[in-house]
């Protein structure tokens, strides 16, 4: 009986939702943590030019939940990035958050391009903590 109220609550929910909104969680469902990550970037920069706080904050913070500070001096120095950001972003403070989101985003794209977007860029494990992790912080 259980298992059935579940099923519909599934299906009641999905069909709540707008074409676009199924589009795009099954986007976010299928992309690789690399493609995850270049989404979370494209939020961000979304959110900014929106001048929203909340989602460019909620954005970083995703960013900085996929950091693997073990990694060393790479992590590291992003994670300093992305609180310099989001400090930024609740000064209102948008085009400072751009001009560092931007580039960040650019080389990330070039870096998964340059390895034709099937395998991780270099740097990848530093930001990606794989896909259960990076699923679960894009769908916030």
């Amino acid at each position: 009986m259980n298992a059935e109220l579940d099923m519909l609550q599934t299906t009641s929910e999905y069909r709540g939702r707008s074409a676009y909104g199924v589009y795009r969680a099954q986007q976010v469902l299928s992309a690789s943590p690399e493609d995850l990550v270049l989404m979370v970037y494209d939020h961000v920069i979304a959110s900014c030019r929106a001048k929203d706080k909340k989602k460019a904050s909620a954005g970083i913070a995703t960013l900085i939940d996929a950091l693997d500070l073990d990694q060393g001096e790479i992590a590291v120095g992003l994670f300093r990035l992305y609180r310099y950001t989001i400090d930024k972003v609740w000064e209102g403070k948008f085009d400072d958050v751009l001009s560092v989101m931007r580039p960040l985003r650019e080389t990330w794209a070039s870096a998964m391009k340059s390895r034709g977007g099937a395998t991780a860029p270099p740097a990848a494990s530093v930001v990606a903590g794989g896909p259960e992790r990076m699923g679960a912080s894009a769908a916030r």
